[in-house]
């Protein structure tokens, strides 16, 4: 069964994952995005001359923050060989005027292979073993939204209760795993995950169908006054208080909310088919 012969016009979303953190204040449409605008919350926000909530400072000027910054690639990102993680920083230190979506090939090539990914790709399906992770007592993901419309995808109706997966593999402090690659200064926690049907066709005479799902990641690149009060430079109580990585933090949070550095989106493509029994 060769799904390309079956485009779904226009896409429709068939599943949505929401950090249930997130304290949504801004949109932000995509045109990747058949459908309302992600929300997200105060780290997609900068300006110039706030005030840091605890007073944390750990330079005054441009030329202080920005080599502060760029410890955190030494500190998270040195077993990056691919220069995702250095692409994601020139962008961000090149002073956007506004929030752009940043999206990498390398990027989406990594997650397409992480091993919380590929889970997160199989719950969402819910198919039955082994074609995929059949869903909780009491819980529907796309397959079984596929049966209870009949297997017709134009009824489906998206379920909306999933978890976001994250990039978090690995020790934060001993910089490991997703702490070295880069994923985890990159992304860490997923904000938002959508699943796209592209293509879709249930033969009644196998009882299969085939699914091409497109799932789209985002995150937002930027802190809030949170990220700065657990992991900045002036926090007794933070996780990386008064160290090179914790410095790395307050620059960033001063750069973009004092300095006018607008944070981006990363937006990660992974693409999935499915070739699943209609039962």
């Amino acid at each position: 069964m060769d799904c390309t012969a079956y485009p779904v016009a226009p896409p429709k979303i068939v599943a949505i994952a929401t950090d249930k953190y997130v304290i949504p204040k801004h949109d932000s449409q995509d045109k990747e995005l058949p459908g309302p605008a992600p929300k997200y919350g105060q780290d997609f926000e900068f300006g110039v001359g706030r005030a840091a909530p605890g007073g944390q400072s750990v330079g005054k000027t441009v030329a202080d923050l920005k080599p502060k910054m760029e410890f955190l690639l030494r500190a998270f990102a040195k077993d990056d060989d691919t220069g995702m993680a250095r692409r994601l920083f020139d962008k961000f230190l090149a002073k956007q005027d506004r929030v752009y979506y940043f999206e990498d090939a390398d990027l989406n090539a990594a997650a397409a292979q992480h091993e919380n990914i590929l889970y997160f790709c199989s719950a969402a399906l819910g198919a039955p073993y082994p074609f995929g992770i059949s869903p909780a007592s009491g819980k529907t993901r796309i397959h079984q939204a596929l049966k209870a419309a009949s297997w017709d995808i134009s009824k489906l109706n998206a379920p909306t209760d999933l978890g976001v997966p994250a990039f978090n593999k690995g020790s934060k402090l001993r910089s490991t795993e997703d702490f070295s690659n880069g994923l985890g200064l990159m992304i860490n926690g997923v904000q938002h995950a959508y699943v796209i049907a592209t293509h879709y066709h249930y033969d009644k005479t196998s009882n299969f169908y085939c699914i091409n799902l497109k799932h789209l990641f985002y995150d937002v690149f930027g802190l809030d006054d949170e990220d700065l009060r657990k992991y900045g430079a002036d926090d007794d109580s933070g996780e990386l208080s008064f160290s090179r990585q914790g410095q790395g933090i307050t620059a960033w949070w001063q750069l973009q909310h004092q300095h006018g550095y607008a944070p981006l989106v990363t937006r990660i493509v992974v693409n999935k088919t499915y070739h699943v029994p209609a039962i």
